[in-house]
């Protein structure tokens, strides 16, 4: 069977740090990536990309987007990550991996080895194993000479296992591979969260494979498995049963319904970005995936839809007025006993709240304690009643609630201040909710100077404090019991509170804002 070797060194270190792989032909770079991966026991978590530089070409994960790149690499012809590595690595003696911070040269010293395995194996190394959370080869040697001990010594053994086992998933099964083989791939760290969701005790007193094992065996478990899948939503049930019906490719824009699944240990992800389900899960599932089960999950998704909505707009919700409203929508009535049985159950993996006394309180407010000051400062008045749309959005959306005054506000953001789109969807989920807590208009400025973002002339300040007062004004509140301001004032509720103008900042040479036309220091700034 044809095969190369191949010694991957981390560019930089000093003796050379580096592991000499024996690999069969006619993987693609997806897999390769894999396999260095599990040759250096990292976890695969971040982007990466390969260079041939003798034959300007470039190499990235599908995901991964070029933009952005330095300029000097636009000569780099761009390859997907599914194309077989043969033709470039049969033709070339080095090319370059990147990671995180870490640079590896990869350098190809036979072709045409005999190697029979259809999985690679380290055969030779020289150098302890490296956590990949240091920042570079750089930082090691600085926390080496700090006198700190930031490696492990290298267990050939256990990694030349660990892409045994890898295998399967780099041949993307979507089932015939164990979940003790799937874990045993992971590093210790990752497992033990698996573990921690699940509520996993004694960790501590387990090497890495115990600790996978027990991990497998326990959330497999009917009872455990039944608590932690009555939790899923319909969209995310939905995609777990397309992949139990082998179709691992899931949409871009749904990958993300997948977190709940994937940090429960439930499903991995292959190769090239498809997803994986163990033999031992499908079986567990399909035994417990009986009709009762199926319309109780539903049921509960239900009631969660309407608790995380209440819990966005009150953060202290009365049982009484969350039944009120669900029953005022739906013809399957909600009673306070089922209610607080289901609260138990999200509680325990989903939701962040806890019922005490009649209350469904957001948590973070028991762990400071304030719930019973918030729910006092609480106007007197009615409880908005959301629609079911709003309801239905705030579920899908972590509590977030769109609005037009917010599209504008997206619109300024990454027009005018040239922000990218990712960052701004965190900074109005942020801003939303700093409003909503009853926060002022100048902590917003501050946010958004925390995160890079400052006005340089009058026609940005302006135009932000225009569009950000139409936002705090119809910003549903939880002092307000979920009203706006503008509701308040419109409806009579009661004392609204007025958001503060914001003070521009006018720095020393910027032209006065009186119009006189001279610098600032050299006209009203003298005052």
């Amino acid at each position: 069977m044809a095969a190369y070797q191949v010694k991957i060194t981390i560019k930089g270190s000093k003796p050379p740090i580096w592991r000499r792989v024996l690999m069969p032909a006619g993987l693609t770079y997806a897999e390769l990536h894999q396999i260095i991966q599990k040759v250096y026991s990292w976890s695969s978590s971040m982007p990466y990309e390969f260079e041939f530089r003798s034959e300007k070409v470039r190499v990235s994960e599908p995901q991964v987007s070029n933009e952005g790149k330095e300029k000097s690499l636009s000569k780099y012809r761009e390859i997907s990550a599914i194309e077989n590595i043969d033709y470039l690595v049969s033709a070339t003696k080095k090319f370059i991996y990147k990671y995180r911070n870490w640079i590896l040269e990869l350098q190809v010293e036979d072709t045409s080895v005999a190697f029979d395995e259809s999985f690679a194996q380290v055969i030779k190394h020289k150098g302890d194993q490296i956590s990949e959370e240091i920042n570079g080869i750089e930082e090691y040697y600085q926390k080496l000479n700090e006198g700190s001990s930031p490696n492990e010594v290298y267990d050939i053994s256990q990694v030349n296992q660990m892409l045994e086992y890898g295998e399967n998933i780099i041949k993307e099964s979507t089932g015939a591979i164990s979940l003790k083989e799937i874990f045993e791939s992971y590093d210790k760290e990752s497992i033990t969260n698996i573990a921690k969701c699940h509520g996993v005790k004694g960790l501590t007193k387990w090497n890495k494979t115990e600790l996978a094992h027990h991990t497998a065996d326990y959330i497999t478990k009917k009872e455990h498995m039944n608590s932690f899948f009555l939790c899923l939503r319909d969209k995310e049930i939905e995609l777990f049963d397309q992949l139990l019906l082998a179709d691992s490719q899931i949409e871009v824009f749904d990958q993300g319904e997948l977190d709940y699944l994937y940090e429960g240990g439930y499903i991995t992800t292959g190769a090239l970005q498809n997803y994986i389900v163990s033999a031992e899960v499908r079986d567990a599932y399909d035994k417990l995936n009986t009709k009762e089960f199926q319309e109780k999950r539903s049921r509960i998704c239900k009631i969660g839809d309407y608790i995380r909505a209440a819990n966005s707009l009150y953060a202290v919700t009365p049982v009484s007025i969350l039944i009120g409203i669900f029953n005022h929508y739906e013809s399957d009535k909600l009673t306070e006993e089922e209610l607080i049985e289901a609260c138990e159950i999200l509680m325990s993996y989903r939701e962040e709240i806890t019922y005490i006394d009649g209350y469904l309180v957001d948590d973070e407010l028991i762990e400071e304690e304030s719930y019973k000051s918030l729910y006092n400062q609480q106007k007197e008045v009615p409880y908005y009643i959301p629609t079911p749309e709003e309801i239905k959005f705030m579920a899908d959306h972590e509590g977030f609630l769109n609005s037009e005054e917010l599209d504008k506000l997206r619109d300024f953001l990454m027009k005018d201040m040239r922000v990218d789109e990712e960052t701004v969807e965190f900074l109005l989920l942020h801003i939303q909710a700093e409003i909503s807590l009853g926060g002022v208009l100048q902590n917003v400025v501050d946010d958004l100077e925390a995160a890079g973002i400052i006005f340089h002339n009058t026609d940005q300040t302006e135009k932000f404090a225009e569009v950000i007062i139409d936002v705090w004004n119809h910003t549903r509140m939880v002092l307000n019991r979920g009203y706006t301001p503008n509701e308040m004032a419109v409806n009579g509720l009661g004392k609204a509170p007025t958001p503060r103008r914001i003070v521009q900042k006018v720095y020393p040479n910027d032209p006065c804002p009186c119009g006189s036309g001279k610098k600032y220091k050299k006209c009203c700034g003298k005052n």
